[in-house]
């Protein structure tokens, strides 16, 4: 049985940059997809918000709503972990205050 090309759904919409992160996830599972609504988002900058939509056949559905929770759930775990202090480094000291040097305000010097 082919698939109906025009058997399409909208799987995300939002900013351009959400939404071609979500592209390339689908992308690497093998799954076809297609932004819409950049057009917008030149003319009219943020002004429609959620305005980029990515659309994806109807079948391909349920992996790639798995894909893209899977990407969320590995992206939350790097913002967890973060960059970690060093535990054996000592901390910074303060620098030490500048003093400006006094100027006469006076320019006849009285």
């Amino acid at each position: 049985m082919s698939r109906d090309p025009n058997d399409v759904v909208r799987v995300y919409s939002g900013p351009l940059a959400e939404v071609e992160s979500y592209q390339q996830v689908l992308r690497e599972s093998g799954i076809e997809s297609k932004v819409v609504g950049t057009a917008l988002s030149a003319s009219f900058g943020s002004a429609i918000s959620d305005s980029i939509e990515l659309w994806i056949h109807n079948g391909d559905m349920e992996k790639a709503v798995a894909a893209i929770k899977l990407f969320e759930a590995e992206k939350g775990k790097k913002e967890l972990h973060g960059h970690p202090h060093p535990t054996n480094a000592r901390k910074p000291e303060h620098a030490p205050q500048r003093k400006e040097p006094y100027v006469n305000p006076d320019p006849a010097g009285g």
